[in-house]
């Protein structure tokens, strides 16, 4: 690629004649200090970084719901899990069972859960760096990387336990072993491509988009030469993408029959379309900055600007056109495309930075854009490490007060959010001791599924408890009365309220006997 082609042209030859004279892109990188263009620093500095960046308050938030069915999942034994995957989250089938493994040795505290996403965004922001040194020069992959890893957006992902991060490292690592396959051919290197080409489809199907920017470089490569030459260098490519695909298929035909779960995203409007690169970044502010500057990388090179435009544009645009059939238009599921968004933002940053002078005026206007980017983004950076992000219930303080309040004997009812049994489940983990679930009737492993079933006839599952504790996300100034049918009935029947403590929009009601 143009990296590659200014490297070889400062080449010098033994006899200490220089090689032919550098190109334009060669003296344009010339500005930057040869010790920082080594893989280690390239890839070494964007993903310290991201761990100095991201790694700030990893479990300072609570677990929201898509975490706490991260957990629950990787909780399960692998008989349960498998149960739960055949008619739910199937396309998550690898990381759960990746996330199974590693609470296993490491626990299931929220840091706990949520390193594997912040390794794997290191990694993330290691692999762009190298992908744009690769494509453009070491400058711009430094700046790549290190523009990377200040983003809001890659530090929530990076301290979520979900598998968005390792989808991002997937698909870079698949686009840059792609272009070190066409560089120097080889058999382990192909396999090495089909592999990271499976990797990303197992790690989440829409990613697998990024194969149509694949196709960029590999008409590159053979677009002037003869028809049966083509078929002979394109054939290695189209091998290692089908040997890949063929490990994808059988997951991604049984999660075509679960997509009735995704069914809850709203159709896309013109409103939600403009939406998309703020919520890739994390910001608007920060989104501005890279769309003015990736609009200017577009110009720094054509080959890599198809590619990258390729992989932007491919995923969101085709999530519209189906969305009718498969409704995938959501950001979270794109966010795959934001290396390409970065790479190309890098390539005009220092496109600008050229603009300016040489040497250390250079350097400094890089700087100066990526402490733009950190600024503008630092609002969001503190709003990705608060309760807000989802504005979820207060499950934590909900939790930590049932936990110091409990006796043995006690039970617990659950009303109103219908995700509440799993999030409290997870908060009170470690109680001892832990209040009863007196109406539950069949836990949800047993079931296949995420939710519980719940007791007919309430008023005979209660027993004899003398206390129970009401966790409601119900308003009004009843809460007793708010809880509807058979179990509130009950409730209402055997129990008085004794007090209430309100948290972020739940409530725990502590119930005693009235009789």
């Amino acid at each position: 690629m143009e990296g590659q082609v200014s490297a070889l042209s400062a080449v010098t030859l033994p006899s200490g004649t220089p090689t032919e004279p550098m190109s334009r892109t060669a003296r344009l990188h010339r500005w930057n200090d040869p010790r920082l263009t080594s893989t280690p620093v390239i890839a070494g500095l964007p993903a310290l970084l991201t761990l100095l960046v991201a790694g700030i308050g990893l479990g300072g938030r609570q677990l929201w719901r898509d975490e706490h069915a991260s957990w629950w999942a990787a909780m399960l034994s692998y008989p349960d899990l498998i149960e739960l995957l055949r008619s739910r989250d199937v396309v998550f089938a690898p990381y759960y069972g990746g996330l199974h493994l590693w609470t296993a040795v490491f626990g299931d505290s929220a840091p706990a859960l949520r390193l594997p996403s912040l390794l794997w965004m290191a990694s993330a922001a290691a692999l762009v760096a190298l992908l744009g040194r690769r494509l453009y020069g070491a400058p711009t992959g430094l700046t790549a990387g290190l523009l990377f890893a200040l983003l809001p957006i890659v530090s929530r992902y990076a301290a979520e336990a979900r598998p968005y991060a390792q989808v991002i490292a997937l698909t870079t690592a698949s686009s840059l072993l792609l272009l070190r396959a066409l560089e120097r051919p080889s058999r382990l290197r192909w396999v090495a491509y089909a592999l990271a080409v499976a990797a990303t489809g197992l790690s989440h199907l829409v990613a697998l988009t990024v194969l149509v920017a694949h196709a960029v470089p590999v008409l590159r490569e053979t677009r002037r030469l003869p028809h049966r030459e083509v078929l002979r260098r394109a054939a290695p490519w189209a091998a290692a993408t089908g040997a890949g695909l063929v490990v994808v298929a059988p997951m991604a035909y049984l999660g075509s029959r679960q997509s009735g779960q995704i069914s809850w995203i709203d159709e896309p409007t013109w409103a939600g379309v403009l939406k998309l690169p703020a919520n890739l970044a994390g910001s608007v502010a920060v989104a501005a900055v890279l769309l003015v500057l990736a609009l200017i990388g577009v110009t720094a090179g054509r080959w890599p600007a198809l590619l990258l435009g390729a992989w932007v544009l491919t995923g969101p645009l085709l999530a519209l056109a189906t969305f009718d059939q498969f409704q995938l238009f959501f950001f979270r599921y794109l966010l795959y495309t934001v290396p390409a968004w970065v790479l190309l933002a890098a390539a005009g940053t220092l496109r600008v930075a050229r603009a300016v002078g040489g040497g250390r005026a250079r350097a400094a206007a890089v700087a100066v854009v990526l402490i733009t980017v950190a600024v503008l983004g630092l609002p969001r950076q503190q709003m990705f490490r608060s309760d807000l992000v989802e504005d979820e219930h207060g499950f934590r303080d909900a939790g930590a007060f049932v936990a110091a309040q409990a006796a043995p004997g006690d039970g617990i009812v659950f009303d109103g959010y219908r995700h509440l049994r799993r999030a409290m489940a997870y908060e009170l983990r470690d109680a001892d001791p832990r209040p009863v679930d007196v109406l539950l009737a069949q836990p949800a492993q047993e079931r296949g599924s995420y939710a519980a079933a719940e007791c007919r006839k309430p008023a005979e599952c209660l027993g004899d408890v003398r206390r129970v504790w009401l966790v409601t996300t119900q308003g009004g100034t009843d809460p007793l009365r708010r809880v509807d049918g058979a179990r509130g009935a009950a409730l209402r029947d055997r129990f008085v309220v004794a007090r209430v403590a309100q948290f972020h929009r739940i409530r725990v009601v502590e119930l005693v006997a009235s009789r």
